[in-house]
């Protein structure tokens, strides 16, 4: 009978260590990190957006990236992200007007509902 209160002391702890792992993502997920890190996710987050990628190699690739109103081109590989060049005022409104006239992806929750719409 012991060895039962043991076992169930044990899965009570990795229950609650596993739930307050859960809790803990979501609240960073939400609020960002502490210590002032930044969360960016793929595509448009805040005044971060990425406008386009090219894949030039394994592992390696070149971003075009908007942050606020300016423009940079990066190299990203496996180890290392590196600053090519920062867009002058003409090119990056040449690309922002070309970003602004791309339709958009339908999110997640509108492709779900579509497809449950046409399985009734």
């Amino acid at each position: 009978m012991g060895n039962f209160w043991s076992l169930l002391g044990v899965l009570t702890i990795v229950i609650l260590i596993l739930w307050f792992a859960y809790y803990a993502t979501r609240w960073i997920a939400v609020h960002g990190a502490p210590g002032g890190a930044v969360t960016v996710r793929r595509g448009e987050t805040g005044r971060f957006r990425i406008l386009g990628q090219l894949g030039v190699g394994r592992n390696e690739r070149l971003v075009l990236v908007q942050l606020e109103q300016r423009c940079y081109l990066l190299g990203v590989t496996e180890h290392q992200i590196t600053l090519l060049r920062e867009l002058d005022e003409d090119e990056a409104a040449q690309w922002l007007r070309a970003s602004d006239d791309t339709p958009t992806a339908p999110g997640f929750m509108e492709v779900l509902g579509d497809a449950l719409r046409k399985k009734k």
